[in-house]
């Protein structure tokens, strides 16, 4: 009875971690190139003491499925169709996105609504003083006024669960973890941006769901607390 108690507490636990996953990803349902949070859990049974235990391990991770492509007409608006990140500039090292939302900086750098720098090949993303056409090709090859200025860094990764959520759609992992020698399968779209690929509709009926199991646990537990208060009382009366 008291492990069956435990399991269902575990149980509670874990659905409450899945009520808040739910919930950040309706949050983020309009936010440009959000990417799905997704958690799970696994039943692993342990010897202890010579006895079995069930525990329940719950794991997160993040669905890198393409979110649907937004025509905005906007030139500094760039969208990823296929594998691979744009490569941002931070004060902690290189960040990772599929938000493609930027802005001319007033020093001429293209940079996200954040500051951070977008990288190209040759370091920093700079539109040359004065330039007034840019123009992205699908290769992510940059011309301002028909002269080729530089080119978008792209890159994937061997193995994307190396990749860690830092907030504001973007992710941390070692530049080391990627396949640099490896040409990236995907095209870049100027003056689209990708949506998030959260679909609010399947969350809202997750996040029913998850409700009930939550009810189902609670019921659970109420049912084993009464049974053990009677078993107490029968002790009890039986002294």
């Amino acid at each position: 009875m008291i492990n069956g108690i435990k399991l269902a507490s575990a149980g509670l636990d874990f659905y409450t971690n899945v009520q808040e996953v739910i919930a950040r990803n309706l949050a983020n349902a309009n936010t440009v190139g959000f990417k799905k949070n997704i958690v799970s859990f696994n039943n692993a049974l342990a010897q202890t003491g010579g006895e079995g235990t069930s525990n329940l391990q719950i794991n997160y991770g993040v669905d890198y499925s393409q979110g649907n492509l937004i025509y905005t007409g906007n030139p500094l608006d760039i969208a990823i169709e296929g594998d691979g990140f744009f490569v941002l500039e931070t004060d902690k090292g290189l960040r990772y996105t599929r938000n493609g939302q930027f802005l001319l900086s007033g020093t001429g750098e293209i940079v996200t609504a954040g500051g951070l720098k977008l990288l190209g090949q040759g370091g920093p993303v700079i539109i040359p003083s004065g330039g007034k056409e840019i123009v992205i090709d699908k290769t992510g090859i940059i011309a301002v006024d028909g002269k080729e200025t530089d080119s978008l860094m792209i890159v994937n990764f061997k193995d994307i669960t190396s990749l860690v959520p830092s907030g504001d759609s973007t992710f941390s992992a070692s530049l080391e973890l990627a396949n640099l020698d490896e040409d990236v399968k995907s095209r870049v779209s100027q003056g689209y941006l990708e949506s998030s690929n959260v679909n609010v509709v399947m969350e809202m009926v997750d996040m029913i769901a998850n409700m009930r199991n939550y009810e189902a646990s609670n019921n659970v537990i109420k049912s084993f607390s009464g049974l053990m208060e009677r078993l107490i009382s029968n002790q009890s009366n039986a002294v």
